[in-house]
């Protein structure tokens, strides 16, 4: 039976409706709260820095009280001060937030010199985790973890929780599977798929759709004709991935977001990720624009870090030195902001919108 109803964030659409089942919600919750998703113990303090309207704050309520975690929420402010400073008041151990929530706080961390010495674990999840982001808060003891899933799976699909050979390695090898999103949880199936539904190999190597399924996903959306799911009952879920041999997932990008160019597939979380370990890169976002010749070719938009500036041609060589020539940015644009949905997501059909009919330099 019903128990309660979330719409998606409409990034790449229209929202739509989500009904979840008390069944959904009881298994949701016990694979959250296993060891190899969030972790916790009964007395410590979580902070979820997520909207109660994005899937029930991603299940933390639940899985909270099943724990015996205290559970603290943040008011209207969600600036790096202000969190920082319920952090430290409230003791908070765990917390969860989106890309742009741990950028804040990491930014104030670093302008005051601050530290937080009770949080020990946060997951990032919306959208990729950057390799800035990882080692910016490991160098303060904290370990930041990836996580994937959709408003559609309840939502949590993957945590990525590494496995003590690979905690173990060397901050350089290990940061390979930090990047990913991790592992599926129990009761969720995860496959890749070509573009004409053939089940691809989980080598590490091969791309496709990522599809899933589970007694926590949704058969259909709130009042829609049609059913959500293939004909051989799986879900699609829009994105783009890699899982590898131990069946780590590896979110190549949104299939909407994905640049095509000259016959191939580029990566625009690749590209975003290359430029974040600027030091005078605050945020950063990737679109494809059109190219008469290679169909797409992408753009760089840059927020510079406070006081910075950044020369476009240097942005560019430094990113140009970490990617694939296929993946070079052709031109690199500055602005004071990126827009946000009410999620925290970056709004890249917002974007599409701005630098429509954008002319590349020749």
């Amino acid at each position: 039976t019903a128990v309660a109803m979330c719409y998606t964030s409409g990034t790449t659409g229209d929202p739509k409706g989500v009904v979840y089942s008390h069944r959904s919600c009881v298994i949701q919750t016990f694979a959250s709260c296993l060891p190899t998703a969030l972790g916790c113990k009964e007395g410590d303090v979580i902070l979820p820095v997520v909207p109660m309207f994005h899937v029930n704050a991603w299940n933390t309520p639940y899985s909270a009280m099943m724990i015996g975690l205290k559970q603290v929420f943040p008011g209207p402010r969600l600036d790096g001060e202000s969190l920082c400073a319920l952090f430290a008041d409230e003791k908070v151990n765990y917390s969860l937030g989106v890309p742009t929530v741990w950028l804040a706080v990491l930014q104030h961390l670093e302008k005051t010199g601050k530290e937080l010495p009770h949080l020990r674990k946060g997951l990032c999840g919306g959208s990729a985790l950057s390799e800035a982001l990882i080692r910016g808060f490991a160098r303060r003891g904290i370990e930041l973890q990836q996580g994937w899933g959709m408003t559609e799976m309840s939502p949590i699909g993957t945590v990525n929780v590494l496995p003590p050979h690979i905690a173990a390695m060397p901050p350089d090898e290990k940061i390979k599977y930090q990047l990913k999103a991790g592992r599926s949880l129990p009761f969720v199936d995860m496959r890749i798929v070509s573009e004409d539904g053939r089940a691809l190999p989980h080598d590490g190597v091969s791309d496709g759709r990522l599809q899933v399924r589970g007694p926590s996903i949704v058969k259909s959306y709130f009042k829609a004709s049609a059913d959500a799911m293939t004909v051989d009952g799986w879900f699609d879920t829009g994105d783009v991935a890699i899982i590898d041999e131990e069946g780590y997932l590896q979110i190549t990008d949104r299939a909407k977001d994905v640049i095509k160019t000259g016959g191939e597939w580029v990566s625009s979380i690749d590209i975003e990720n290359a430029a974040l370990l600027h030091p005078m890169v605050a945020n950063a976002a990737v679109i494809g624009v059109q190219h008469p010749k290679w169909q797409e070719r992408p753009l760089l938009i840059i927020v510079p870090r406070e006081g910075a500036a950044p020369d476009a041609e240097e942005i560019r060589n430094f990113v140009k030195g970490k990617l694939d020539k296929i993946a070079w940015p052709d031109a690199v644009e500055f602005v004071k902001e990126l827009p946000l949905g009410a999620t925290g997501k970056v709004l890249k059909t917002e974007l599409r919108k701005k630098f429509k009919g954008y002319q590349l330099p020749a």
